[in-house]
């Protein structure tokens, strides 16, 4: 019965994981297997386990076996002669209350109804805690003629070295003190070692078997398994009969007499070489994936679905300065506190805003905005997140990337403010070269109004005065003005508004096209543009482009004037009807303006690179399409640039 004990794992402190009911079970059965007779009870000693053929014989069920033993035909009284009965029942009382083995002989009835002698045997299972979980036991016929009993029991051995050796595992087990006693035969054959060359010299394990490098180990472990008597569990490389090495777990328990005392360990190694083959494989993977994280030239992140994150690559946590745990404790959430810490002021709102859209919708998440740096110095950044799904279509994690692109915003600053350099550049040259040709026109001209006009001032003043050549120096003096009319006339003409390209397009349109146009510059300069204004204001037929321009041309004008504020960079933009008419405000918090009639005039400007030109021609376009553009006082702070411009009254509502 020990061997049995130790290969089914039934120790008192080693057991198996097995449910209770189903270890006593397991254990009856592999008894029956050897013995024939098996029967196993829960820890109060109802039965829940008996040998079909017994329950044939007996012509009764677990039920009936369990019911009350009232008389001689119910419980345990039908399988137990009346006279034995008391002796029987008062020793499996005892053993349930203590624990110890069973082992009762009584009379028992034979299917042919006779009663011959028995002896019953059984021993307790224990659970996971020490306690008891169950008994299992069998029952042998003592009155069989002994030469019969001595067949029986080899047979009964040899189905169990049968059995052994058929299982699909290395068994092997050793003395208390760890000397060899028994391999199977599955052992001999994978490993090509017999029990004698795993025995050293002083009958101790020589451990033949396993790798040099891991025999230390494992004698230090299966000694102190011997000396603790608790089980042993060790992974080492185990030789093989074609030379090679695999990877092994080997584990024993112990087996242990009546008195609780080892008389015998147990023990079984399984191959785990494609385990551990695997495992490496995985290891590396990891490893290699660890590592291109790690050396990828950007900042990741990862985060739960709710966005608390739990693991930053790291070259994120030194370009941040901070470990995951640092913004904890702050009565915050992690999420919120890494926020608040590296985001700057300005881009937290619409950071918190997006991102927490991105987690409600799944979405996924780009947003550039500034960066706090272990240095304190914030970074424009590009971040990106997408949410990693399961096969159910559910978020599982969070993974994200930032780009640090504050080389390449400067480097847009840089090329913008070139690009603006050389469209001034290319206006100043227009000017120059348009004013020279002007001044030609315009020159001839004036040059005869004044030589007639000293000519006439000499024929009046002459003595006597020469009325008659007087006149037609002035005769031909108003005929040089009028050509120096024509041809301003004819330059007017060259620059007058054309009403070809006019269209009665809704003016929101128009204003948010401008409000594009200048976003980029907007946020380069840290400035919110806000838009308000009423729907569907459609205007008589006027130039898209032109009025386009006037808006640009105030808005950017708007923003100049707040280049040197402090505070808070708010530039409005207001649309909305006024009697037959619509007004357009462009309102700033710059400083306010100085001179608010000379703005508008030609060459007038209080910029130092400006030519004066701008609001002059605003106006000019504003006035060609039956509108007006004037300054106001924006209160407490700044300017407001209004214009209006005529509504298509009939397609008003």
């Amino acid at each position: 019965m020990s061997k049995l004990a130790g290969i089914s794992g039934m120790d008192r402190r080693g057991g198996s994981q097995e449910p209770p009911r189903t270890k006593a079970v397991e254990a009856a059965k592999l008894v029956e297997r050897i013995t024939g007779n098996a029967w196993a009870t829960d820890a109060i000693g109802n039965f829940i386990y008996l040998t079909p053929a017994a329950l044939a014989s007996l012509k009764a069920s677990l039920e009936s076996l369990n019911s009350p033993p009232d008389n001689n035909s119910s419980g345990w009284r039908r399988i137990i002669h009346p006279e034995d009965y008391d002796a029987a029942a008062e020793a499996w009382r005892r053993c349930l209350k203590t624990g110890e083995h069973y082992s009762v002989e009584h009379r028992m009835p034979r299917a042919n109804g006779v009663y011959g002698q028995v002896r019953s045997s059984g021993q307790p299972t224990y659970d996971a805690d020490g306690a008891i979980a169950g008994w299992y036991g069998t029952f042998i016929d003592i009155d069989a003629p002994p030469r019969t009993l001595e067949v029986e029991l080899r047979e009964r051995e040899r189905q169990l070295q049968q059995l052994i050796d058929s299982v699909p595992a290395l068994i092997w087990s050793t003395m208390a003190d760890g000397t060899p006693t028994y391999v199977n035969k599955p052992f001999t054959e994978v490993t090509g070692a017999t029990l004698e060359d795993i025995t050293a010299p002083d009958r101790s394990a020589s451990l033949g078997v396993v790798h040099p490098e891991d025999r230390a180990a494992a004698r230090e472990a299966f000694l102190r398994s011997v000396a603790s008597g608790t089980p042993y569990i060790q992974r080492y490389r185990q030789h093989r009969a074609d030379g090679n090495y695999h990877w092994t777990e080997t584990r024993a328990h112990p087996s242990r007499d009546e008195a609780g005392l080892i008389v015998e360990w147990y023990g079984v190694s399984s191959d785990i070489d494609d385990l551990i083959a695997t495992q490496d494989a995985l290891r590396e993977s990891e490893q290699q994936l660890q590592q291109l994280v790690e050396t990828l030239p950007a900042l990741i992140y990862c985060a739960l679905p709710d966005g608390k994150p739990i693991y930053r690559s790291k070259r994120l946590r030194e370009y941040l300065g901070l470990n995951l745990e640092e913004t904890d404790g702050l009565g915050k959430t992690r999420l919120e506190g890494t926020l608040d810490a590296v985001i700057h002021p300005d881009d937290l709102v619409e950071v918190k805003r997006r991102y927490a859209h991105s987690l409600a919708t799944g979405e996924p998440y780009l947003l550039r905005h500034r960066l706090r740096r272990f240095d304190g110095v914030y970074r424009w950044v590009e971040t990106r997140a997408s949410a990693m799904r399961n096969g159910d279509g559910e978020i599982v994690q969070w993974n994200g990337i930032c780009l640090d692109i504050e080389d390449q915003v400067i480097a847009r600053e840089e090329l913008s403010r070139a690009q603006e350099n050389l469209t001034r550049s290319s206006q100043a040259a227009s000017l120059a070269e348009l004013s020279a040709s002007i001044a030609h026109e315009v020159n001839q001209p004036l040059s005869a109004v004044m030589n007639y006009s000293s000519a006439c001032q000499r024929w009046l003043t002459a003595g006597p005065p020469n009325i008659e050549r007087a006149l037609k120096a002035l005769d031909r003096l108003v005929q040089s003005a009028n050509s120096a009319a024509d041809v301003v006339s004819r330059i007017r003409a060259l620059f007058k508004q054309s009403t070809d390209k006019r269209d009665s397009a809704e003016l929101g349109t128009v204003v948010r096209q401008a409000r594009d146009l200048l976003a980029e510059e907007a946020g380069r300069r840290r400035i919110t543009m806000n838009i308000e204004g009423e729907s569907g204001l459609r205007l008589v037929p006027f130039d898209r482009v032109q009025i386009q321009q006037v808006l640009v041309n105030l808005m950017r004008n708007g923003m100049d004037a707040m280049a040197s504020v402090s505070s808070e960079r708010v530039l409005d933009i207001r649309a909305f009807r006024a009697g037959d008419m619509v007004r357009i405000e462009v309102k700033d918090r710059g400083r306010g303006i100085q001179f608010p009639d000379k703005i508008f005039e030609p060459f007038f400007t209080t910029k130092d690179d400006g030519m004066g030109m701008g609001l002059a021609i605003s106006r000019s376009i504003i006035e060609s399409h039956g509108g007006q553009l004037w300054a106001e006082k924006n209160e407490p702070l700044g300017a407001i640039l209004v214009f209006t411009l005529p509504l298509d009254v009939a397609k008003m509502p």
